[in-house]
């Protein structure tokens, strides 16, 4: 019988068109390095920027610069002498160059109960480039400032075969919620801020954070961060680790002017952002952990893309155990309207089923059976011809390992979910 692998998983993420995160958890001893290949290039070496105990083994985070565009990279890690510690395949591919059009498909969903889903499956099977994962990538609850304790969450889920087999294959971009990143509805109150900021920071293997303000030297800046694929703007905004729910703001003084300054620099340049809000954006004003409950705020960034003319911005949520899209109609916080902003909720990843935030024009499901999970995803495909990004938009079945199944709304609409809009 074969010998397990040192190399318990790997996970790639940050990428950009000339750069990739990358981190693992290894059990080998001595140094270790990563090597990038490419065809027609000269190997790239890394050694780990960060190294870190973790149970059974070291996590290493490797950075990768460098590279060139639009290029598919295989990548193995090897001991002191240049020996691969495993025979698995692995491999990542950078993103064209910033600004180029660019036609590309994704998967998007949030809230895994469970570790081995299949909707990590279905998300291969459907040709998506990368997985973004908007938040609860675990259930772990943790209310105690250790570090090692997120660690042991994290690794529990990557771990497991599914997601393993998928981060070998492509990148996973990533933005937690409450149970990721503490006790269930936390803020920035929560006991285990601190250590959840500092894995995030070590584990995860997101581009450089974005936001410093006050209280970043004490216990870590903000995981707000963004990304770009071709001229598709991707905002990844932390709503948890400075929200305050005394005073009713989803984010810092800091945070909040840094969303304002990466949509205002979106005009002119990237014609489509998906803005990625961990919490679901609609509903009425009542005291509750999402949007709705924070509504002031709410219409202050409604307003602030109004008043910019910005006609591209998309909201991608997590939290809600559903998949559900709006058009727009359901979803204008603005002052006397004038920011209707589409919405796709995918999701769960795994879990029972959950209606927040609506409603949703183009219809919701989240029905569960008796006992049972859902298992979900949002497949987004982008086409630009680099006159106008056609975005589509459908609720995909992911329990079947497949995907290929388009989801029926079982509240506020009738027929499949999905959804089809043009921006120039």
């Amino acid at each position: 019988m074969a010998s397990a692998s040192p190399v318990a998983w790997t996970w790639s993420g940050g990428v950009t068109d000339r750069s990739a995160v990358i981190t693992a958890r290894v059990a080998a001893a001595g140094d270790v390095s990563l090597v990038a290949e490419a065809e027609g290039a000269e190997p790239i070496t890394a050694s780990p920027v960060l190294e870190a105990p973790m149970d059974a083994g070291r996590l290493l985070r490797f950075t990768l610069d460098g590279l060139r565009a639009d290029t598919r990279y295989a990548y193995r890690l090897v001991d002191a002498a240049g020996r691969a510690l495993d025979g698995e395949p692995r491999e990542l591919r950078t993103f064209p160059a910033e600004g180029a059009p660019t036609s590309f498909r994704f998967a998007v969903s949030s809230c895994a109960r469970e570790p081995d889903s299949p909707v990590f499956a279905a998300a291969l099977r459907q040709g998506a480039r990368f997985f973004l994962h908007t938040g609860d990538f675990h259930y772990a609850d943790i209310a105690e400032d250790r570090v090692e304790l997120f660690r042991a969450a994290y690794d529990r889920h990557l771990s497991a075969p599914r997601l393993r087999a998928l981060l070998a294959r492509i990148p996973l971009h990533y933005q937690w919620d409450d149970h990721d990143y503490g006790p269930n509805d936390s803020d920035r109150t929560s006991p285990s801020r601190a250590a959840s900021l500092r894995n995030f920071r070590e584990l995860v293997p997101s581009p450089a954070l974005m936001v410093r303000d006050e209280d970043s030297d004490a216990v870590g800046a903000p995981t707000d961060h963004a990304f770009t694929v071709g001229r598709a703007r991707f905002i990844l905004s932390d709503l948890r680790s400075r929200r305050d729910s005394t005073t009713r703001r989803m984010m810092s003084a800091a945070q909040d002017a840094w969303l304002r300054e990466e949509l205002r620099a979106t005009k002119g340049r990237f014609p489509l952002v998906f803005w990625v809000s961990s919490v679901p954006w609609g509903g009425e004003s009542v005291q509750v952990d999402r949007w709705q409950g924070y509504a002031e705020h709410r219409a202050e960034i409604a307003n602030f893309i109004k008043e910019l003319g910005l006609t591209g911005v998309c909201i991608l949520s997590g939290d809600a155990h559903m998949t559900a899209i709006d058009d727009g109609a359901s979803m204008d916080f603005a002052s006397g309207g004038g920011a209707p902003l589409p919405v796709f909720q995918a999701g769960p990843i795994a879990n029972r089923g959950s209606y927040k935030g609506g409603p949703y024009n183009r219809g919701a499901r989240a029905d569960t059976p008796e006992g049972g999970r859902l298992f979900q995803f949002g497949l987004v495909e982008v086409e630009d011809d680099g006159t106008e990004i056609r975005v589509r938009w459908s609720g995909r079945e992911g329990a079947d390992g497949a995907g290929d199944t388009v989801l029926e709304a079982q509240r506020w609409g009738a027929g499949k979910i999905e959804h089809e809009f043009i921006v120039r």
